[in-house]
């Protein structure tokens, strides 16, 4: 290339001095390389050609323009850009591939060098662009473009356009080689591909990237080619192996396709290729994965659910049938673990005696077993699947079902399907025993609750449908444990009350609540009474309790206070009236109890300490003055009727106490029996409790239980209808419903019949009002 530069007004002499430089630039197989000099003589000639025609008045040879007007200073380039195009498509089409490569490696190699020199000669003509491309473009030429957007024109017009076929064959090939694993990941295909990016223009915006080439000449052909290569590819795997083989295949598959894609993919594409990709690999085969899921959860295969699910959430819409199939299994297996317990019971109830101890721990097992179906699919829920929401909710759903619907929570009918629970659901009141059993102080057996815990007590009462029926039977048994003073601890049984508030509401914990305000008043009011009394033969324990929140119904059955007791009730009686005017007491003999000393120890040896029910007591008192009685004649002595009679005495004859005459249970509750007080009482223990052979209330104490359920559910039902219509005023048959069963929801599951005959009974009280068929209204 000559060192002296053209004149600056003779384009031959210009271009000729230039065009080895451009060859040199954009690459050239001979040996010389671009220097400074020669770039920075390039870069000259170009700008003294175009600065010194711009500046000299003459005819306007603006490339296509049309016109011939004079100027007087107007600005020149359509020559040297003319010259430019043509040399750039004569440059492309002369280069050739040599004889070892292929055309993948001739294109990536002359297309890397060839986009440098694109880059280097649009700073040689730099002023050109600047001012007489800029100046074409603003006039509306949008055939005019700055030399590096020229050269890359060219080049898919002479090089990438001619050979997009065998180009894109071969980026393919090379693709499913890499698959296969017969070839490592190279760049070639990399920068091949972005070619295809960079050869997409807006012609409007040349800065603005446009993915049309791209898009049309690659991403197509090549989801295409991934959707066929792994169509065939799964199909073929799934003949010979297994589901959880294929699950891991799969998942190799997926991480080899997202390292490929960040390599030689731009983002555009990586969305399409993963909906490819669920398509031919999990989509494709998604019932397959069905069939396997409750094998791998018989197997307890966490791992492998949890591949299952990561490739199901790929595509949200399969993961519907797999709740559902979840939901399923989880029902079955509660409803099968409660079965099977159930058989135990069965077979325990064979034998007898062994009988006994297994009803008493019978809650305990129960809710053992039903807390084991939920645990073991929760950790699953956990592990598995990431505690997603939408299991979480199946869970739920599946344990809500099979812990109130069983065949121990209730009896089931078989109509040649399907087994169909009906009637009230055991588990509230079994829960409320394994309360019981957690809370109470144990004479013996004391790790018999070291597995128990209040938060397997609250995990299962999540699930239980009518919460009213727990609050019912867990009030009644705290009732007890209060009042028998066996609780465990004061503080265990508040962070219960504390734990169900949280779960409910304040209202539902209220009536417990005011029994251990009422407990607390009681031990003041002793505290006050003993001060008060004037005899302290009687060691007496009073509690005053509030009728409205403890579940004792009145006692109505004939009683006779023996007379060693009269005087100390009278005398309390007289001391809380001036106390507490206007307030009447009502007594509960029933569940009065009291410790007696008996004298019927060897010499020297101490009294043995009774405890008894108020009853016994009554029964026993008596003996003090004569060794024998008639049953005729404690039952005048006593008041109390001859069931009750019968129920006291039995524990005192049984536990030898009494001698009977005649024996036998037959004879207990005859007038003529006569019982004899034992001379000498013969027993291991000096503490000696007759009262838990007593059944007199035990066999009612259920029946009371369910009549207040119903009772308390009719109330609700008739105040929650009152409060909807005193809102509503007017509301059709159908809607009321509808928001009475809303609102009941917290408490308990109302049937349609039990809401239809509370809104006849409101009707009767004249609190509604039928108007128009199949509406009500209220009357203030």
């Amino acid at each position: 290339m000559a060192e002296k530069l053209p004149k600056s007004d003779d384009l031959k002499a210009t271009w000729s001095f230039v065009e080895p430089g451009l060859q040199l630039i954009l690459g050239s197989d001979s040996v010389a390389t671009v220097t400074p000099k020669m770039y920075m003589n390039v870069y000259t000639a170009i700008y003294n050609y175009c600065i010194n025609k711009s500046r000299t008045p003459t005819q306007d040879s603006s490339y296509g323009s049309g016109s011939n007007s004079t100027t007087n200073a107007s600005l020149v380039g359509g020559e040297i850009y003319l010259k430019l195009q043509q040399y750039l498509i004569e440059y492309i089409q002369q280069l050739e591939k040599k004889p070892e490569e292929s055309f993948l490696q001739f294109y990536v190699r002359r297309w890397v060098r060839f986009t440098i020199g694109a880059g280097y000669l649009n700073n040689v003509f730099d002023y050109m662009n600047r001012y007489w491309v800029k100046k074409e473009r603003s006039n509306g030429r949008r055939d005019i473009y700055d030399v590096n957007t020229l050269c890359l024109l060219t080049w898919r017009d002479f090089m990438f356009r001619p050979n997009l076929e065998i180009l894109l064959e071969e980026i393919l090939t090379q693709v499913e080689l890499q698959r296969l694993h017969k070839i490592e990941l190279n760049m070639e295909i990399s920068f091949a591909i972005k070619s295809f990016v960079s050869l997409g223009f807006d012609i409007n915006d040349l800065k603005k990237q446009n993915l049309s080439v791209y898009i049309t000449d690659f991403e197509k052909a090549y989801l295409d080619a991934t959707l066929k290569f792994y169509t065939e590819e799964s199909d073929e795997f799934l003949e010979t192996n297994g589901v959880v083989e294929y699950m891991k295949k799969v998942d190799t598959r997926l991480a080899e396709e997202n390292s490929r894609a960040n390599i030689i993919l731009i983002e555009h594409t990586k969305r399409p290729l993963a909906d490819v990709l669920n398509n031919a690999l999990i989509e494709r085969h998604v019932e397959v994965m069905y069939e396997e899921f409750n094998n791998l959860l018989d197997q307890k295969q966490t791992e492998d659910i949890y591949r299952m699910y990561s490739l199901l959430q790929r595509v949200p819409p399969t993961l519907e049938p797999l709740l559902i199939k979840f939901e399923a299994y989880v029902k079955q297996q509660g409803l099968k673990a409660a079965a099977e317990l159930k058989q135990s019971q069965a077979a325990a109830e064979s034998m007898g005696a062994a009988s006994k101890k297994y009803q008493a721990l019978l809650p305990k097992l129960y809710i053992k077993t039903l807390l084991q179906v939920y645990e073991r699919f929760n950790e699953v829920v956990y592990m598995a699947f990431g505690n997603n929401p939408l299991f979480v909710k199946s869970l739920d759903n599946a344990c809500r079902d099979y812990i109130n619907n069983n065949s121990i929570a209730m009896p089931g009918i078989d109509n040649n399907g399907p087994t169909v629970f009906k009637g009230n659901s055991k588990t509230p009141e079994l829960l409320a025993r394994y309360g019981d059993t957690l809370l109470k102080k144990k004479a013996k057996d004391s790790d018999a609750t070291a597995d128990m815990s209040a938060d397997e007590l609250m995990n299962i009462f999540k699930f239980i449908a009518d919460k009213d029926a727990f609050e019912t039977h867990y009030r009644r048994l705290l009732a007890r444990r209060l009042i028998n003073g066996n609780m465990v601890s004061e503080e265990e049984e508040e962070s219960i009350i504390q734990k169900l508030k949280e779960f409910n509401s304040l209202e539902y914990t209220t009536k417990m609540s005011n029994m251990f305000a009422d407990m607390k008043a009681s031990k003041d009011l002793r505290y006050w009474f003993k001060e008060q009394e004037e005899s302290d033969n009687t060691d007496l324990n009073i509690f005053v309790l509030s009728q409205t929140a403890w579940p004792f119904p009145q006692f109505k059955q004939p009683f006779t206070l023996p007379d060693e007791l009269l005087g100390t009730k009278e005398q309390f009686e007289k001391l809380y009236s001036e106390k507490h005017s206007g307030r009447r007491l009502k007594w509960l003999w029933n569940l009065c109890r009291g410790e007696m000393k008996a004298n019927l120890a060897r010499p020297g040896k101490p009294p043995f300490i009774l405890t008894v029910n108020l009853f016994q007591m009554s029964i026993l008192l008596p003996f003090n003055k004569r060794e024998t009685y008639s049953f005729e004649e404690l039952h005048e002595i006593t008041n109390l009727t001859p069931e009750h009679l019968e129920s006291c005495i039995t524990p005192l004859v049984k536990y030898k106490l009494l001698i009977q005459s005649p024996e036998g249970s037959e004879n207990t509750g005859k007038s003529s029996t006569k019982f004899t007080v034992v001379k000498e009482y013969k027993s291991k223990k000096m503490k000696v409790n007759f009262m838990q052979g007593v059944k007199l209330d035990q066999k009612h104490d259920h029946d009371d239980a369910q009549k207040e359920i119903e009772d308390d559910r009719r109330s609700f039902l008739q105040a929650c209808i009152v409060r909807i219509m005193k809102a509503r005023k007017v509301l059709k048959h159908s809607a009321l419903i509808n928001e009475v069963v809303q609102q009941s929801h917290a408490r308990f599951q109302p049937s349609v019949g039990d809401i239809k005959k509370a809104i006849d009974l409101l009707i009767e009280k004249e609190y509604l009002n039928r108007v128009d068929g199949d509406s009500y209204e209220y009357l203030a």
